[in-house]
């Protein structure tokens, strides 16, 4: 906590002045975001806005912007991840500068009429997060910590593209060559955990699969955990988690029992009431999945695609910050045009239940 209040110190003071980082120089505009390890400044650079993480060089509890460097470095040019600017170090302070993006989509939900998004919009994070999981994956990172809080939407134009940030918790699992690390015999309980996945909350290490098990909100255990992180992200958002709402908190060890239950019959019927089969054949798809494998990708979105065919849920619509007045202007789109606020008022919006709690 002390840290934090270090770098506000010294960087606050500085809006609206110039600062030369290297061969740039950044306008600071104003604090975006605080929190444990880093903070996060609009700035500007020849009048373009971007984002400056940074931490303090010297008492960091945990230094994480190294990751994030290396990871946006990896990913550089790859649709939904921010684009590197720049990145170096100060007497004082780390620094990276980055592409400046929208709302990360908890927020997104908290200004949504009664804390949800239609079928829809809900439908296509679930196909673009898990894409931008394959890409990271493929690149020979793990996210474990995969959650709505960690992926935001492009401004404007670019409000159609959900970005995946913050890396501070990934870890490499292929080397360049492509040779796998060994797994070890345990690992860190990381993540979110209401969203982690099964082998994170059992302090295992972990595997892709884990990832794509574990999105939303993290509860953790290594096998399943990035990806159970994404199932259980998407069941949240769908109709709510069974171990997740706003009448009760549980711990580590509560929501471990409730997911290893979820693989018997009788927790996942709780798990998957109320959302179509086909999400608990995803399920399967997922906790299967080998320690040595990859997830099917391929396989899961088609899945997903099948299943919002089946359910006549229009994937071609717009996203819900791109039609409802009071979403589109935290993404900077303008007002809707005469047309489009007639093609709203005479169709029919699907939406899904309220889900039991805010994310």
């Amino acid at each position: 906590m002390g840290e934090k209040c270090e770098i506000n110190d010294l960087l606050v003071p500085l809006k609206d002045k110039r600062l030369r980082l290297g061969s740039h120089e950044y306008k600071m505009v104003e604090p975006i975001a605080t929190g444990p390890f880093s903070s996060v400044f609009l700035v500007e650079g020849d009048g373009i806005p971007y984002a400056m993480k940074v931490e303090a060089q010297v008492g960091c509890l945990r230094p994480v912007l190294k990751l994030d460097r290396a990871v946006l470095s990896a990913l550089d040019n790859q649709t939904g991840f921010p684009s590197l600017i720049d990145a170096g170090r100060t007497d004082h302070f780390k620094y990276v500068v980055m592409q400046l993006v929208g709302p990360d989509l908890s927020s997104l939900l908290e200004f949504a009429p009664q804390n949800r998004f239609s079928q829809s919009t809900i439908y296509k994070i679930a196909l673009q997060t898990l894409e931008r999981l394959r890409i990271l994956h493929d690149a020979g990172w793990l996210n474990r910590d995969v959650k709505a809080q960690n992926f935001a939407v492009g401004f404007g134009e670019e409000s159609s593209i959900v970005y995946m940030l913050d890396f501070g918790l990934t870890r490499r699992y292929l080397e360049p060559n492509g040779r796998r690390h060994l797994l070890r015999p345990w690992g860190p309980s990381v993540g979110t955990f209401p969203y982690a996945p099964l082998n994170s909350l059992g302090f295992l290490d972990q595997t892709p699969a884990d990832d794509v098990e574990g999105i939303y909100l993290a509860d953790q255990l290594s096998k399943v955990c990035n990806y159970s992180g994404w199932l259980y992200m998407i069941i949240h958002l769908l109709n709510g988690l069974p171990w997740h709402n706003s009448k009760r908190s549980l711990s580590l060890a509560k929501v471990r029992e409730w997911k290893m239950y979820c693989r018997r019959a009788g927790g996942r019927a709780q798990l998957f009431k109320d959302v179509p089969e086909g999400w608990s054949e995803i399920f399967d798809m997922i906790v299967k999945t080998a320690h040595h494998e990859r997830p099917d990708y391929h396989k899961i979105a088609c899945k997903v695609i099948s299943i919002a065919q089946k359910e006549n849920i229009d994937l071609t619509e717009q996203f819900d910050w791109q039609t409802n007045p009071v979403l589109r202007s935290l993404v900077r789109l303008g007002p809707l045009s005469c047309d489009e606020l007639t093609m709203q008022t005479c169709g029919t919006p699907r939406a899904t239940r309220m889900i039991l709690s805010p994310i």
